[in-house]
């Protein structure tokens, strides 16, 4: 009976140690997920001003970013550069990106958002409004959380006849 006796604790104390444990980790993301969020929040917000260096803030110099419609883009420099060619457009109305959910690695300094984009392009014969989902890589650095890459793709077009092209 002696000998259960240290089995009876361990198998009593274990679920309430483990316990403490994720709490511990819960902890450590909440301030994380708050922190993509603002910089989510940034981006949106650099976008809506048409400020390429605002925008760039959040990017590793080596992301990699697929669009919606499929072309891919390498580094921040050539992401900056195809988004000022948008940024100069006056039929550009910006893009909206709305985080769903953000899933922070419990082994390595990364994360993962997840979400919905918007874009809105004025056409002859209305407002174009693009829409679909994106995923996001986050990684931590010395400077904060940078997105490492973007994958986003087109799911749906209304408000114009250019969207059947």
């Amino acid at each position: 009976m002696i000998r259960s006796l240290p089995a009876f604790f361990i198998s009593m104390l274990m679920p309430l140690w483990l316990y403490a444990q994720s709490g511990s980790t819960k902890r450590t993301e909440v301030p994380d997920i708050s922190a993509i969020r603002a910089l989510r929040a940034q981006s949106n917000r650099a976008i809506q001003a048409r400020d390429l260096a605002a925008f760039g803030q959040t990017m590793l110099p080596d992301i990699e970013v697929t669009r919606g419609s499929g072309p891919h883009v390498s580094g921040r420099d050539s992401v900056l550069a195809s988004v000022s060619v948008q940024f100069k457009d006056s039929n550009f109305l910006g893009y909206l990106r709305n985080t769903d959910s953000i899933q922070v690695s419990t082994s390595r300094v990364l994360a993962a958002e997840n979400g919905h984009w918007t874009g809105r392009f004025q056409r002859p014969d209305g407002i174009q409004i693009l829409t679909g989902v994106y995923l996001a890589m986050w990684r931590k650095t010395d400077a904060g959380w940078k997105i490492r890459s973007e994958l986003f793709v087109s799911l749906g077009c209304t408000g114009s006849a250019d969207c059947g092209k």
